[in-house]
């Protein structure tokens, strides 16, 4: 019996650690196939921000942590119960076909913690009840609208519509926020492109706040991001770039810093010179605070060659191949 449930405790978590992404639309799932099996590989899985689990309600009960809250009993395909908690703060989709015999999809943060019982107990930020005629993916999405992971890319347009959760339009940027995003075609490209036809913005109210930067799995002691109000992320770039192998000068009287033997740039000028190229561009101007020098976390992927350069959870990730 013993062995029994520890062999169900294990399958629960191996599927609890598949990656996000979900079709629901049947015309495309051959399409969003071949996009999943050539994008999302298993390093790409381990960086994504938000995880899907898929069951059919057995039961719904309130939950004692608030009012409104259900504790939703759900098994998946292969027999496996999970406790699904939703609360008044859970985008839903579908909520009033909130009942036993219909098929629930749930997304959860991967970052946040979980309670290691069995069945498991996840608490769902956005759940789908029964199935619907576009596809959805929840994540974060970088400056150019890719998402963590990498699977999807947007390319929104006047038709795609954008509303926070109380259904009312969103003007704001949509860089570095958590999104619900529903969409029919997508392209077979790595990342995948897709025109959405709608996007929820889920922290409109929520900005994430950034504590640390982390360099090739290297946590930088005393290395704070800030963020500025347009939600462009700034960065120290003596401390980050030193870590990437690149010795970092600084001329005072020009307020000019040079990175390597090839790149530099001048406080307050959005005006970069790489490899006696200059004019390039990156729409946000390095600064000075108290001392140190910020550069925007695009320098590190456009100059730098970082492979990786995003926002995950209240860290700023910066990745590099150090033989590059």
């Amino acid at each position: 019996m013993k062995i029994k449930k520890i062999t169900a405790i294990a399958l629960s978590a191996a599927v609890l650690s598949m990656s996000t992404f979900t079709a629901f639309a049947d015309m495309i799932n051959e399409n969003l196939d071949v996009n999943a099996k050539d994008s999302v590989n298993e390093e790409n899985e381990l960086k994504s921000r938000f995880m899907s689990y898929k069951g059919v309600i057995k039961e719904v009960s309130d939950y004692h942590s608030g009012d409104g809250a259900k504790m939703v009993a759900i098994e998946d395909e292969n027999g496996l119960p999970a406790n699904i908690i939703i609360t008044e703060d859970t985008y839903v989709i579908n909520r009033d076909k909130l009942a036993e015999g219909e098929t629930l999809t749930v997304f959860y943060d991967a970052m946040k913690p979980m309670i290691l019982i069995y069945p498991p107990q996840i608490s769902a930020e956005v759940a789908v009840v029964g199935e619907i005629d576009l596809n959805i993916k929840v994540d974060l999405f970088n400056k150019d609208l890719v998402s963590a992971d990498n699977f999807l890319k947007l390319n929104v347009s006047e038709e795609t519509e954008i509303v926070s959760e109380n259904g009312s339009k969103f003007e704001g940027e949509l860089y570095n926020r958590k999104l619900v995003v529903l969409y029919g075609v997508s392209t077979k490209s790595i990342p995948a492109q897709t025109n959405p036809t709608k996007i929820v913005v889920l922290d409109e109210n929520e900005p994430i706040i950034l504590s640390e930067v982390v360099v090739n799995g290297k946590i930088l002691e005393g290395v704070k991001p800030i963020q500025k109000d347009d939600g462009v992320i700034m960065l120290p770039v003596r401390a980050v770039s030193e870590e990437l192998g690149y010795e970092v000068g600084w001329n005072q009287e020009a307020q000019k810093v040079n990175v390597g033997d090839l790149l530099s740039f001048e406080i307050g000028k959005d005006n970069y010179t790489m490899d006696d190229t200059s004019g390039i561009q990156l729409y946000a101007v390095p600064t000075l605070e108290d001392g140190i020098t910020y550069v925007p976390l695009s320098f590190f992927s456009e100059f730098l060659n970082a492979s990786e350069a995003q926002a995950l959870n209240s860290q700023v990730v910066i990745t590099k191949d150090l033989g590059i």
